[in-house]
């Protein structure tokens, strides 16, 4: 064999159209990829090839989504030099460039018959699931990992995550679904296959709405059997139809100022919009340029289509991670942002009735009963609103004893359901701190799959029927936040969590940190830093200080945020950061609360806005001017900002800094020993006094 070499194919690299054609040609395996996420890949450097001397052999296509983890879509090698290394050293070089990432993970159809081939290359079965396609083909999850410990290496019946929860929910329109299920071997059908393919398996979620059922009725009946069928191998989501007929109402009133007359296909477009709005799905998926023209003029017209979008499905596949992370983490006020929460009255009961779990089986009855009992018993029901648009969620928490209980919680279908579920989760975390709960137990039966997905994904362990999160209020040990842990347990019969011993990892460290928040280890290898601040951006990034205005939503209702800096090689992540507002003319500086560092990007300003700009507080020449000729930023990805109940003064911190040592000056990122951290923490926090 002549000389392998590996490389990282950049835009304009024209090696991207080899690597299109070498897909197609392997596309009975690797499935289908529309040429455009290769396109969008080299913008982050997402795809590399295998040369030997000069002649294309193969090539690796990846992602990294925001659970740190590398997630691995294609790796292709021709078949004459397959059990020659070039996989091997493919993969071995995204392990190099990825290597703070946990581990790699990919998805690969049993009836290929390459489980030998992933074990040789070191990765090691961590899970089953099945395909997109009709035939629901039984599917391996691989996982090869980094060698960092995590939570999971110190459990002893491990709840490992399978990648990605479904981010994106896509409505199908009535030709779509026959694509799919009823013309399926038509050569033009073929161009719908993309949406199930296996690589898609947990990132998009196709459905479909009542508009189908408005299609359905303008269809000869000799039709409507087979497509009724073809629907319900979907979930379906619907909407209110107060809300859903509101929306038709606008739709019809902007089109017939523009178009003066509109056809029965016209109405049938704009209820299929309608009703996907109304039920809070994302995406409207159709190949009906007419109708994606339609909406870009609608768009500009209608507010409530702000967020939505209709898209072909080469499109949404193309754009998935954009879209996907943008809807799903937008980062409440709840917050300072526009959501207000109310407590529901007497008067409300209709409103909270709109958060049936129809997906689960509740009956209106059911739900009814619920909200009485809660009312005779007194315990507070809330509602999450604006004030321009019904309820998105709703809640009811009471402390009984040390266990803060839950016995509702719903989110209700909206582009925000996702990251409204992530922070209600935060509020009930830091309302049990708050009232001196040690346990929080959800008990809703109905919380539906976005709310499931969310307490997984934040550290919430399911024992019995219920959900439950320990609340450590501790600054202190392994040994110590261990058996504080223990006893929280004890409190709901669970019986004793992991052996926590000293030294651990500093991303076990993390994780544990964040299931047992507010809980913070000062005997492990996590680092500590204090990060300045100027005041302009904390006010947008960590809701300090509070603004007249109210906070973005993406960055108030969220639990990520993304801080960029000139490149400093001080940092690693993950860390421990302590926020340091500068001086302003009318307030001083001060150390004002705590984050966890997830993780540190380092790309063009370009590359990074278009990763990360829903994180952050600049935009894409804001960033251009920061970098000031740079070429490179670093963007410090940070999660679960605590603020302080009493800012640190400079006076407190020289006291604390005296006893404890640390930096005088803080010109820039400054690494602090665990004992100062613990002494600043306890100075800022109440609950430890």
């Amino acid at each position: 064999m002549g000389t392998l070499r590996i490389s990282e194919v950049g835009p304009g690299d024209p090696a991207v159209d080899e690597i299109i054609k070498l897909s197609k040609r392997y596309s009975r395996t690797l499935g289908m990829m529309p040429a455009g996420a290769f396109q969008d890949a080299i913008h982050w450097g997402g795809l590399i090839d295998a040369r030997i001397d000069g002649v294309l052999v193969g090539y690796a296509l990846f992602r990294l989504p925001r659970n740190n983890q590398v997630m691995l879509s294609h790796l292709c090698v021709v078949s004459q030099v397959r059990k020659s290394g070039v996989a091997r050293a493919l993969v071995a070089e995204i392990q190099d460039k990825h290597s703070s990432q946990l581990g790699i993970l990919a998805k690969c159809r049993d009836d290929y018959e390459l489980n030998p081939m992933w074990e040789k290359l070191g990765f090691r079965a961590r899970s089953r699931t099945v395909g997109r396609g009709k035939d629901r083909s039984p599917m391996t999850v691989w996982w090869l990992d980094h060698g960092h410990a995590d939570l999971f290496s110190f459990l002893t019946e491990p709840e490992l995550l399978v990648g990605e929860p479904d981010l994106l929910e896509a409505a199908l329109d009535l030709n779509i679904l026959m694509d799919l299920h009823i013309r399926a071997d038509s050569a033009n059908a073929k161009r719908s296959q993309v949406l199930v393919a296996d690589h898609l398996v947990g990132r998009l979620r196709l459905v479909v709405t009542n508009a189908v059922d408005r299609e359905l009725a303008r269809r000869p009946e000799t039709q409507r059997a087979s497509m009724e069928a073809a629907a319900n191998h979907y979930p379906r989501r619907t909407a209110s139809a107060s809300r859903a007929e509101e929306l038709f109402a606008q739709l019809i009133h902007v089109s017939t100022t523009r178009h003066k007359q509109l056809s029965a296909q016209d109405e049938g477009d704009l209820w299929q919009i309608a009703e996907a709005v109304a039920a809070g799905v994302g995406v409207l998926l159709t190949w009906d340029n007419n109708l994606r023209r339609r909406f870009r003029e609608l768009q500009k017209a209608v507010q409530a289509l702000a967020s939505f979008h209709v898209l072909d499905p080469d499109h949404v596949v193309t754009h998935l991670d954009q879209l996907a992370q943008a809807s799903a983490y937008q980062p409440a006020r709840l917050q300072n942002s526009a959501y207000d929460q109310i407590r529901a009255g007497a008067d409300d009961e209709h409103r909270l009735l709109e958060f049936i779990g129809k997906t689960s089986g509740e009956t209106r009855g059911e739900l009814r009963d619920l909200l009485r009992t809660l009312a005779r018993e007194q315990v507070p029901r809330w509602l999450v609103h604006t004030v321009d648009e019904p309820a998105i969620a709703c809640y009811a928490a009471c402390l009984d004893g040390q266990i803060l209980r839950v016995p509702l919680i719903r989110t209700i279908g909206h582009q925000l359901s996702d990251t409204i579920a992530r922070q209600l989760l935060w509020l009930l975390r830091r309302l049990a701190q708050e009232q001196g709960a040690r346990v929080i137990e959800v008990s809703d039966r109905h919380v539906g799959g976005v709310l499931t997905r969310a307490l997984a994904t934040d550290s919430f362990h399911h024992h019995g029927d219920d959900w439950y999160a320990w609340v450590v209020p501790m600054c202190g040990t392994s040994q110590d936040i261990g058996e504080a842990a223990n006893e929280t347990r004890r409190l709901v019969g669970a019986g004793p969590g992991p052996l926590l011993r000293p030294g651990l990892p500093a991303r076990a460290a993390a994780e544990i940190e964040r299931s047992l928040w507010p809980a913070k280890l000062i005997d492990t290898a996590l680092p500590y830093y204090v990060i300045p601040i100027q005041s302009r951006w904390s006010g947008d990034l960590l809701g300090y200080p509070i603004q007249l205005t109210t906070r973005p939503v993406e960055l108030s209702l969220g639990r990520e945020q993304v801080y960029y800096r000139t490149h400093d090689a001080k940092l690693t992540a993950p860390a421990r950061v302590v926020w340091r507002v500068s001086q302003t003319r009318y307030t001083s500086a001060a150390i004002v609360g705590t984050s966890l560092l997830d993780l540190i990007d380092v790309g063009s300003p370009a590359r990074l806005h278009a990763a990360l700009g829903h994180y952050g507080v600049l935009d894409l020449p804001d960033l251009e001017e920061f970098a000031a000729g740079r070429p490179t930023l670093q963007a410090l990805r940070f999660s679960d900002t605590e603020l302080f109940d009493r800012p640190i003064s400079n006076r407190t911190y020289d006291r604390l800094r005296e006893q404890h040592g640390g930096p005088k000056t803080f010109y820039g990122p400054q690494r602090i020993n665990p004992q100062l951290f613990a002494a600043l923490y306890q100075a800022g926090t109440e609950h430890l006094q």
